[in-house]
């Protein structure tokens, strides 16, 4: 959510600096949050607490291997450093002012108002460079199916990696001077502190020119536009290989097996980020066009509750990357097993690993595509290991298309295994 949303997610919050946002009641009582807005925020502190978790044990997973640096995965282990850090930050940050106010504990309040500002920038950058990242995955996986190139290298993942920070740093950064944590005149107790609005914030042109144009349209619409574009042109470029592979029925290879799992992760990584996002780009909008709308008295207590959604939606996308990879990525999937394996973290684990490891082999076994000539056109073979004896995996068409491709190829030449 933006700044001015999660600070009005504080329910004793008295004044931004603006006269459309005075207080419903007297400036020192506390409100006492909502009985929805007291279980959205249980929950979202369940799941944020999943998040931390599940990303943490992503992350070392695939931090411990050092060939994952220099492979698509740096985006993943990146992106899962950034969930821990949003995740974490959701806890301070909603469920601690939650309880303050439920509690009306001083001692709490203290500590919220002492860590806010720098917990909210911290949050906005993980969220920032998380949107980045995947866009930079996303990127990747269509360069890569199109075959218009290789795979990035290790130097330019990297370069890529910093470059999405540094926006999320000039993005988001400002927003520590945005906020200033001030006394709430005489109040005492849980009401003792409030926020306000530097004033330079809402001068121009820092307040269009940079909290808009760049800020909103640059760290917000354009990662949503340009992943909204590349998850179509994805599953367009998918569904063309399909059709393709229905044409010509080869044995499909390991590798390919292995791309189309990670495009299928990346693809259910980018729609849960999209969904989870459209509501923030709707509030973003609606605060440009008339922020003042928001802060009348019959529509406040819905923008605190869609910004207390925009959030919830947040930390339930990085919440769900993992169950997404061990699903669809077939490599994590064996990557985690290995992991659990080494560990013995559960008392089955050993033999879960013995049946995981057969399984595969005789799942993915190393495969050979030939071409044959059989005196009657070529036929494609395929042979999965000398104990067995190789299968015909061409169609009558494919033999056609063989012949066509491969008529300089001597007929006299009888060995069907060459």
């Amino acid at each position: 959510s933006s700044l001015f949303s999660l600070l009005l997610s504080s329910s004793h919050m008295t004044s931004l600096s603006d006269d459309n946002l005075s207080p419903w009641e007297d400036h020192c009582s506390v409100i006492p949050p909502e009985r929805s807005r007291l279980y959205l925020i249980g929950l979202g502190s369940v799941v944020a607490s999943f998040s931390v978790l599940s990303n943490l044990f992503l992350f070392i997973v695939l931090i411990r291997t050092r060939r994952h640096l220099n492979s698509p995965f740096l985006y993943l282990i990146s992106l899962s450093l950034a969930d821990i850090f949003l995740s974490g930050a959701y806890i301070l940050l909603f469920l601690v002012n939650m309880l303050m106010d439920e509690w009306e504990s001083s001692l709490l309040s203290s500590f919220w108002w002492s860590y806010m500002p720098y917990v909210l920038v911290l949050s906005h950058l993980a969220i920032t460079a998380s949107a980045f990242l995947i866009v930079a995955a996303a990127a990747e996986r269509y360069v890569t199916i199109s075959k218009m190139s290789s795979e990035f290298s290790t130097s330019q993942r990297l370069s890529i990696v910093f470059i999405a920070f540094s926006i999320a740093i000039v993005g988001k950064l400002p927003m520590a001077f945005e906020v200033e944590v001030v006394k709430n005149d005489n109040c005492t107790g849980v009401t003792e502190w409030t926020a306000d609005v530097a004033q330079f914030s809402n001068d121009e042109p820092y307040a269009s020119m940079y909290k808009f144009w760049f800020r909103n349209l640059v760290t917000v619409m354009l990662p949503f536009a340009l992943l909204l574009c590349l998850n179509v042109a994805i599953i367009r470029r998918l569904h063309r290989q399909h059709q393709s592979a229905k044409l010509f029925r080869f044995g499909t290879s390991t590798h390919r097996r292995n791309v189309r799992s990670a495009t299928l992760s990346l693809i259910c990584v980018t729609c849960t980020y999209l969904a989870s996002n459209l509501l923030n780009v709707v509030l973003n909008l609606t605060e440009f066009i008339d922020r003042n709308f928001l802060y009348e008295e019959d529509v406040r207590p819905l923008y605190t509750m869609s910004s207390d959604l925009v959030s919830f939606f947040t930390v339930g996308a990085s919440a769900f990357r993992l169950p997404i990879y061990y699903v669809c990525n077939a490599k994590i999937k064996s990557e985690v097993h290995r992991f659990i394996n080494e560990f013995n973290v559960f008392s089955n684990c050993r033999k879960l690993g013995v049946r995981n490891s057969h399984s595969s082999t005789v799942k993915y076994p190393l495969s050979t595509v030939r071409y044959c000539n059989t005196g009657n056109g070529f036929v494609v073979f395929e042979s999965r290991g000398s104990a067995q004896l190789p299968r015909r995996v061409g169609t009558r068409l494919d033999r056609l298309v063989l012949a066509v491709a491969l008529g300089s190829v001597a007929r006299a030449d009888t060995n069907p295994f060459p």
